[in-house]
């Protein structure tokens, strides 16, 4: 059991950051959520509708988006085109298909309003993903999620390995969506990026929340404690729950 006595509440228009070393069972909270791990125990809500045991297509249908950590390895498949990779989670809905056969000039279309929007830098939408640069892929990783007008946004180390302009590209949708409403659960191990655009920071360490703080009013410091498990703050979750 990797998880244990995790409750979590979070709220539409905010961003909840996740803070740990990682290894900590961030990943596992987020599959579960996600519903790429089955859950043993517990059970999960998303605007008060039970989705526990709900398949990752069912919840993508509930408005959840999810932006994995390792966006090579779960975000993206490499071999295929940027448009391909845009349609991966919507490719059967009517939009998208003729007959038995993908509609290729509305999905071009479609791709090509991803494509400016979030300023992918790439001569065709039919360029394989996997020659982007790291930026341009989170791009599109980040593109395909968003343009799914999601309820619930989970996103793990959406930074990781990018330049500081791709960073800040990255930070400035995830505020824009969080002002539209959505609720946003953050994973990172950076603290600095948790302390610099969540509303509310909860740590994990050994598969559990032990604490949670306003990040505008906590030294980064006792975060780090809490961090190595060296110190628990309590959790009220249910005043903080709506």
């Amino acid at each position: 059991m990797v998880l244990k006595n995790i409750c979590l509440n979070i709220r539409a228009g905010e961003i909840l950051g996740i803070a740990g070393v990682d290894g900590n069972g961030q990943k596992e909270l987020a599959d579960v959520i996600c519903g790429l791990q089955k859950v043993n125990s517990g059970n999960i809500k998303i605007l008060n509708k039970e989705t526990t045991g709900s398949t990752s297509r069912q919840l993508n249908e509930q408005c959840l988006s999810y932006i994995p950590g390792d966006r090579k390895k779960y975000g993206m498949i490499l071999n295929f085109t940027i448009a391909e990779n845009i349609i991966l989670k919507n490719f059967y809905k009517p939009s998208f298909t003729r007959g038995l056969f993908l509609n290729k000039g509305y999905i071009e279309n479609y791709s090509q309003k991803i494509i400016k929007n979030y300023n992918i830098k790439t001569p065709s939408p039919l360029l394989q993903v996997k020659k982007l640069s790291g930026g341009n892929q989170q791009r599109v990783v980040l593109g395909r999620e968003l343009s799914n007008q999601p309820k619930l946004l989970v996103v793990a180390k959406p930074t990781q390995g990018l330049d500081v302009g791709a960073c800040e590209f990255i930070y400035d949708k995830l505020l824009e969506e969080r002002d539209k409403g959505v609720a946003i659960l953050l994973f990172s191990t950076e603290l600095d990026e948790v302390m610099n655009i969540s509303d509310r920071v909860a740590i994990m360490y050994e598969g559990e929340i032990v604490g949670e703080v306003d990040p505008r009013n906590t030294d980064i410091g006792e975060i780090g404690l809490m961090m190595a498990g060296s110190k628990r703050k309590e959790v009220n979750t249910m005043e903080r729950g709506r």
